[in-house]
């Protein structure tokens, strides 16, 4: 067989030597396209190539700059205002100041406030519930005494800032003096050792809005501050419009500023074609009243508790004019190249396209990658066109088969060639899932959407039992059945099951957060194990055979799944019950708790069963 082997490829090289020389696709490609263009355009498009990477780069850089100023200028503006807090929190540390002695407390607030004039208040909230307040009143410099007894929430914020013991950027607060929400930095004070209280430094929005639109040389025209990706929290409209600020929406949306532009910001059809114009900034393209604008911006963090969006927008013609212009004249000069050898460029092309083509999709269907093997359009040449419409007809078979036969096991069985098929006795670990009380379930369902929400919970399943190299070997109804231990030789294949219906109680719980917020009733599973050997192999008829096991393994499991029953509590969600074997093959990672010894369906002998669960 080897020699037969060796010879036919021998004679198959020798055949395949003679059709390239009596078609040699490579040659004409090379000699007619390859080397022509190369020859005779090297010279103008190293020259236009070095030019456009240039210019590139010149743009890149301005574009980083821009960015880089906008950050800077905004942390330019905010962190003085958290910084003012440390120096304050210091004082009361070392002592320079004395907590009782509140004149000199509303001395020294007055003094950082007027230092800092971005700053719009600054409020020591003391634990016995009393506030010294300094805040801006126009030009003027208003001294407030607070009684803070009924304000709620006040021992959760001591508590949250003595843990912190930093200052911490807090969530906006609502100012209703000012008419608009305010930025505020939350820092802890000590002194002798003893927790004093909370110092609040608001800084407003629409003063940061001022700030970020006066950037010098109007560069930062267009700039703005998004709270989140709809939010937005600092912009010029913001600057000059407090109609925009309401009490119960301090932030107004994208949409509602008056600028056009933003409130197109996350369009659908955006496109991406500004990044090689940008460095680490994130940026894309949108198409505003048919004129195209570059959104740049990056993500700033540390704020609040959501990312900030800092960026601008400018017109495309701006940020790629240079470029493109560039490109145009690269582009002038390659057409006179091209059109002389256009002729041998098509024929090549009609020649040698549908052969890769083809030969790339031939090589999918090899690995069965089914989603990389499309339809191939048509050739004008006969030959080719036949074997392009027998390859179509190929992939419509096998995508009927892939619906029906799972792709993992089949490349399992391939990997270990035909004795992976035959009948062999294993050590394997079975698993069963059910949902409770299916029936009232589907009975207030459509078929339709029966259909649907069983096709959505097994996919859910099949990812967990997967994700730990377990086979999927058939679906029963609204049941699972699924194994370990073959085709593959797992060792661990018991642990390997428990990890998997543990990963399947935690996605029932999380999906079941999803459906009561969607108003529907969760899903409740029961899940039962067991381990043993069992008969693996080919099991049918010549027509219809199946992959499968058979053993009392299988009907071991399944009566451990309906056991859970009797285990199962309303406030349970998931329960997974295993057997003494399972628990000794898997190991110490396997918690569990007995449940005690049950007389499993069918048996006389009572079982050892187990309830697996974190903690248990």
């Amino acid at each position: 067989m080897a020699g037969g082997g060796k010879a036919w490829r021998n004679s198959g090289d020798k055949a395949s030597s003679k059709r390239l020389r009596r078609i040699p696709i490579h040659i004409a490609l090379a000699a007619t396209f390859g080397l022509i263009i190369a020859v005779t355009a090297a010279a103008l498009i190293l020259a236009l190539e070095s030019g456009r990477q240039n210019t590139v780069g010149l743009v890149r850089d301005r574009s980083e700059r821009i960015m880089d100023t906008i950050v800077e200028r905004t942390r330019l503006h905010l962190d003085p205002a958290r910084d003012q807090s440390e120096f304050l929190a210091k004082l009361f540390l070392d002592g320079d100041l004395d907590p009782q002695d509140e004149a000199a407390s509303m001395s020294q607030l007055r003094a950082a406030l007027a230092g800092i004039p971005q700053i719009a208040a600054l409020a020591l909230i003391r634990t016995d519930l009393k506030q010294l307040r300094v805040e801006r009143n126009g030009d003027e410099v208003v001294f407030r005494k607070i009684d803070m007894q009924t304000v709620p929430g006040l021992d959760d914020a001591f508590e949250m800032a003595r843990r912190a013991g930093r200052p911490v950027w807090g969530e906006l607060v609502w100012s209703e003096r000012l008419k608009q929400p305010l930025l505020n930095v939350r820092t802890p004070l000590w002194h002798e050792r003893s927790f004093l209280g909370i110092l609040l430094t608001t800084v407003t929005v629409a003063e940061l809005s001022r700030f970020l639109a006066d950037s010098p040389a109007g560069s930062d025209a267009g700039a703005f501050i998004l709270l989140g990706r709809n939010h937005v929290l600092a912009h010029a409209a913001l600057a000059h419009n407090p109609q925009l600020f309401k009490r119960d929406k301090p932030l107004p949306e994208v949409s509602e500023i008056g600028d056009r532009v933003l409130a197109s910001i996350w369009n659908t059809d955006l496109e991406a074609g500004a990044a090689p114009f940008v460095g680490k900034s994130k940026s894309h393209i949108v198409t505003v009243d048919r004129a195209s604008y570059v959104f740049i911006y990056r993500d700033i963090i540390g704020y609040s508790d959501q990312p900030w969006v800092v960026g601008r927008y400018l017109p495309l013609d701006e940020v790629g004019g240079e470029v493109r212009r560039l490109e145009q004249a690269a582009w002038l000069g390659l057409a006179a190249v091209l059109a002389s050898v256009a002729c041998a460029w098509l024929v090549g092309y009609a020649i040698g396209k549908p052969i890769m083509r083809l030969a790339r999709a031939t090589s999918a269907i090899r690995t069965l990658d089914l989603t990389a093997a499309r339809p191939l359009a048509g050739s004008h040449l006969r030959e080719l066109d036949e074997g392009i419409r027998a390859y179509n007809a190929l992939i419509a078979t096998l995508h009927w088969f892939e619906t029906y036969v799972p792709r993992r096991l089949v490349k399992q069985l391939m990997a270990q060639g035909e004795q992976a098929t035959a009948l062999v006795e294993r050590d394997v670990t079975v698993l069963f899932t059910d949902i409770v009380d299916f029936t009232s379930l589907a009975e207030r369902l459509s078929a339709s959407d029966a259909a649907a929400f069983l096709n959505k919970h097994f996919q859910l399943l099949a990812a967990c039992v997967e994700a730990e190299g377990g086979t999927i070997d058939k679906y029963i109804g609204d049941s699972l059945m699924a194994f370990w231990g073959a085709p593959e030789l797992q060792s661990d294949h018991s642990a390997r099951a428990c990890r998997a219906a543990s990963a399947i109680a935690a996605a029932i719980v999380v999906d079941n957060r999803r459906r009561r917020g969607l108003g529907m009733p969760p899903v409740r599973i029961r899940i039962g194990i067991h381990a043993g050997p069992a008969m693996v192999g080919n099991i049918g008829a010549p027509g219809r055979i199946n992959y499968t096991l058979v053993g009392d393994v299988v009907n071991t499991a399944q009566r451990l799944q309906e056991v859970a029953k009797a285990c199962m509590t309303d406030d349970d969600q998931a329960v997974i019950l295993v057997s003494d074997i399972v628990l000794r093959s898997a190991g110490s990672g396997c918690p569990a708790r007995p449940v005690g010894q049950h007389v499993l369906r069918g048996r006389h002998e009572a079982t050892n069963v187990f309830r697996l669960g974190p903690g248990e």
